[in-house]
């Protein structure tokens, strides 16, 4: 989770807020490392320029890829909040598009540390996280995503993607059950 978008005021976070999120990812995050799991971070990095900005979506005005937050690299907006900041041995892999699987090299960490199950957390519930998902489980990995680790713009995006649409593809679970299924 980086600056601009947990912590910087910018963007809506719903429905809890961003200390409870970074709280609840934290504590997962510590379970994680106790158990010897990798842990793959991915983060969103532009250009000062902007270039790399996807363009708008179909209709809808070329000022639209104005909005958004700026997650320019090298800026403290774009670095991953320093409770949940990357050891120096995790990888950080950078992305330009919803899903990582799409312009990263994700899966070489992935097949190289023999990781088939993907913990999921972040912000936007239904941008990245339903984005990362869908490519997910198109390449056959089983996925979990952590409802109180993740964060839309408001209650009814969030709660639809976790009630309705995720289940389909993975299972939703609190941070406390997650942290429960990795101490078995």
């Amino acid at each position: 989770m980086q600056n601009e978008l947990i912590k910087g005021g910018g963007m809506p976070v719903q429905p809890l807020t961003g200390v409870e999120i970074i709280a609840n990812s934290a504590r997962l995050l510590e379970k994680a490392r106790e158990a010897g799991m990798p842990v793959i971070y991915v983060v969103v990095n532009r250009r000062p320029d902007r270039r790399d900005v996807p363009r708008p979506p179909f209709g809808a005005p070329a000022s639209a890829a104005d909005g958004g937050p700026r997650l320019t690299a090298g800026s403290h907006d774009a670095e991953v909040v320093e409770e949940l900041a990357p050891q120096p041995a995790d990888p950080v892999v950078i992305k330009h598009t919803t899903s990582p699987f799409n312009t990263t090299d994700i899966e070489v960490y992935l097949r190289r540390f023999g990781i088939t199950t993907l913990i999921l957390t972040g912000y936007s519930t239904t941008g990245v996280v339903e984005g990362s998902l869908r490519d997910a489980r198109d390449k056959d990995y089983d996925c979990v995503v952590v409802r109180d680790c993740c964060a839309a713009g408001t209650v009814a995006e969030h709660d639809v993607c976790m009630d309705i649409i995720f289940p389909r593809m993975a299972w939703v679970a609190t941070a406390d059950e997650v942290i429960g299924a990795i101490a078995n």
